[in-house]
């Protein structure tokens, strides 16, 4: 998706998902605006619930079979530095996963001082040499990395050329040699050797 073709938000970003029928060529896309990052369950549930929602207008043998083939988070800014800022201040507690910024209360009891700001800068600093890829989507971040890092794609593809990048990010978590880290900002990919 280009920079012209991507709606504008006004607060927050959109998740995207696309569901392929791997037997034909058949697609369905659906965008879900979405105020805060959120967690990748809830934007597959919200997009169970359009593709509910727009079943009758689509052929029902497009169902039987069919699977997600990609989820994606659209930032409204897609940034490098504030994405692995914000992982760093997630890995040290300052932020939510789902919530992004904790809430202000939390912080009434909550006393950081100059030590606890050095935590996060250390975290950052390893964390910018781990990176690997940065992008919007995974396909992004897969194919614009400079190196495949053991990750075979082809072994994706579908009969019509097709890359299921859900069973690909899930392969990836499970190896566990590489991590992918979703951030309001854009989706990191680093490296855990």
């Amino acid at each position: 998706m280009s920079a012209t073709d991507r709606p504008h938000f006004t607060t927050g970003g959109a998740w995207l998902a696309r569901v392929r029928n791997p037997a034909t060529a058949h697609e369905y896309r659906t965008l879900i605006p979405s105020r805060r990052l959120r967690t990748e369950r809830w934007a597959e549930a919200q997009a169970a619930l359009a593709a509910a929602r727009d079943t009758p207008r689509l052929d029902s043998s497009f169902w039987a079979g069919a699977e997600l083939y990609e989820l994606t988070y659209l930032p409204q800014l897609l940034h490098r530095e504030r994405a692995i800022a914000w992982a760093a201040l997630l890995e040290a507690g300052g932020v939510s996963p789902s919530l992004a910024w904790r809430p202000g209360i939390a912080a009434a009891w909550e006393r950081r001082g100059d030590r606890w700001r050095d935590h996060p800068d250390g975290i950052h600093r390893e964390m910018r040499e781990q990176v690997i890829g940065f992008g919007e989507s995974l396909a992004q971040v897969m194919t614009a990395a400079d190196q495949p890092h053991g990750v075979d794609i082809e072994a994706y593809r579908d009969g019509f050329d097709e890359v299921n990048w859900q069973d690909l990010g899930v392969d990836v978590h499970k190896a566990a040699m590489t991590t992918l880290i979703r951030t309001p900002y854009g989706l990191l990919w680093l490296d855990n050797g």
